[in-house]
């Protein structure tokens, strides 16, 4: 199957995720009912809709949290709410696990195609050729391969190959079958294109690229065994936050106070809810201390684990002092807390 051993690994760019022509809708079957299975009873197909399409709400941030779905926002964007009903109108196939993270789809993005360019590299290092064109272009996925291959190219590179070929050995004891191989390239190699692995496999590009969808969140989420990947677990990306909420963010080193910060920018006090909760959920902040004390937040996990998933306005009724705010927080927090452990 590794039919090109020396080269290393996959090459895929950005583009390739992003030319879905949704014409088959069954090829995207597995993923999206995948989906609907962590889908709470007291929410919408719509949100999980949103979640695939990656609707840049807080809502919809919201949503991929507490639904565990955070590694689908926004994997299928050019999905069709049409295509979308489609399979919701199936019998849900509660058996179809989703893969699961605390990390948005696009960091998984990232991440392979930060380990993509270092495979590249390497590659080219091992053949004293020094002279080509990275096949990815991003300028943050530029600086951190640079910044990763300056620290393995004299003492870890064999480090660096053995954890790739753990990688692809993770792979294949979870899926029964992966088509990353087909994308190797390296020194003077090139990969196959989409439509030459369809026709070899005798697949649709459409379920070709929903099934590498899954292969790019499962590297995302395996890379993160620090022990296991020394390496490749150094490659970590900040979601970026919206330009409002980045600007909140700037104010923090004044103030945390949500009043202050609604009066520095002239907002509903709200807005600034919204906009530190989207901080929890992209990972710029971690101290849930900084607006939740540890007994409040201990009473919201004792009601939650009595009657989980439900509604903020049953929260707010059974908790009686807390505010939507603080709920709403605190049912971010403990989602996120619940994904690190299950890691």
């Amino acid at each position: 199957m590794l039919h090109l051993l020396y080269i290393l690994i996959l090459v895929i760019t950005h583009i390739f995720f992003n030319i879905f022509i949704l014409n088959e809708v069954i090829d995207l079957q597995d993923i999206i009912m995948k989906t609907l299975s962590m889908k709470h009873e007291n929410k919408t197909y719509k949100s999980i809709y949103n979640i695939l399409t990656g609707k840049k709400t807080h809502q919809t941030y919201f949503d991929a949290t507490i639904e565990h779905l955070k590694l689908y926002y926004g994997c299928l964007p050019n999905l069709k709410y049409a295509d979308f009903e489609k399979v919701v109108e199936q019998q849900i196939n509660k058996d179809l696990k989703p893969i699961v993270g605390d990390y948005l789809y696009h960091q998984a993005t990232q991440t392979v195609g930060t380990l993509l360019l270092l495979i590249q590299m390497v590659s080219q290092r091992k053949h004293e050729h020094f002279s080509y064109q990275p096949i990815i272009n991003d300028k943050t996925i530029q600086f951190k391969a640079k910044e990763l291959y300056i620290s393995i190219k004299d003492d870890s590179e064999n480090q660096f190959i053995t954890e790739v070929h753990h990688l692809f050995e993770d792979m294949n004891q979870f899926f029964n079958e992966i088509y990353v191989h087909y994308l190797l390239a390296g020194y003077r190699e090139t990969p196959y294109t989409t439509e030459q692995i369809a026709l070899l496999e005798d697949i649709s590009i459409i379920k070709l690229k929903a099934h590498l969808v899954e292969e790019y969140q499962f590297i995302q989420v395996t890379l993160q065994n620090e022990d296991k990947y020394p390496i490749l677990s150094q490659i970590k990306f900040m979601p970026k936050l919206h330009q409002q909420t980045l600007t909140t963010y700037q104010l923090l080193n004044q103030t945390y106070d949500i009043e202050t910060l609604a009066r520095l920018k002239n907002v509903k006090s709200h807005t600034i809810h919204d906009h530190v909760i989207e901080m929890y959920i992209k990972g710029y902040l971690t101290d849930k201390n900084k607006y939740i004390d540890d007994d409040k937040f201990l009473g919201f996990v004792k009601v939650f684990e009595d009657k989980p998933n439900q509604n903020l306005k049953y929260y707010y009724e059974a908790l009686g002092e807390f505010t939507y705010f603080e709920i709403k927080l605190m049912y971010v927090i403990y989602a996120m807390e619940g994904l690190n452990v299950t890691q």
